[in-house]
């Protein structure tokens, strides 16, 4: 078992991200770089575990202790798309997710920051006790994105499919960052496309 990603992995995301052309990733900033990686780090789960999951169950000899917490805690992030309902300006943001309520608290000095009320924002979510951190690259939504049909079908779908606190599934934080991400990278993409080959 590899604690990496293979080039059979990397392609199968991009081919589900709908950024893979030819024979290599067709990425064109650091940001997209970000959402390519954490989409595959987080949401991609060959044989139902994530990379996070994977390295616990695997290496977890070759981790320091509090590694292995992070890890822990690294293998239930969650996808959550959440309107900022306050900021302190300082270091915490209290959310609430647009689907599930959810209220979160989230300890993050540039968000809080860089951030406004009512702003919709979209990302993985670690919780703690009492507080969250985002991971990784989050998406600023666009209002095209919440209000395209591909993603009033996908909540409808998972509506219907998981009916309660779908979010809670892993496989559909799965779907809802897949589309998230797929959308967010095609808005994002100019003209120019760099390649990145394997």
């Amino acid at each position: 078992m590899n604690n990496k990603l293979s080039p059979e992995d990397i392609k199968t995301c991009g081919c589900n991200l709908d950024v893979w052309i030819g024979n290599g990733l067709a990425i064109d900033s650091e940001q997209e770089l970000n959402l390519f990686a954490d989409y595959a780090i987080y949401a991609y789960r060959p044989k139902g575990f994530n990379m996070a999951e994977n390295f616990l169950r695997f290496f977890h000899n070759e981790a320091e202790e509090y590694e292995l917490a992070l890890l822990r805690y690294m293998r239930s992030a969650h996808y959550s798309i959440y309107q900022v309902e306050e900021t302190n300006g300082v270091d915490t943001v209290n959310v609430a997710d647009i689907y599930s309520k959810v209220q979160y608290k989230i300890i993050d000095f540039k968000l809080a920051k860089t951030t406004f009320q009512g702003e919709i924002i979209a990302s993985y979510l670690i919780d703690f006790e009492d507080s969250s951190i985002q991971m990784g690259a989050s998406v600023i939504m666009a209002p095209e994105i919440l209000a395209s049909n591909a993603m009033k079908q996908l909540i409808d779908y998972m509506k219907d499919e998981y009916p309660g606190d779908f979010l809670s599934y892993p496989e559909i934080s799965t779907l809802l960052a897949k589309n998230m991400v797929a959308l967010a990278l095609k808005l994002g993409q100019r003209s120019k496309v760099g390649r990145m080959k394997l």
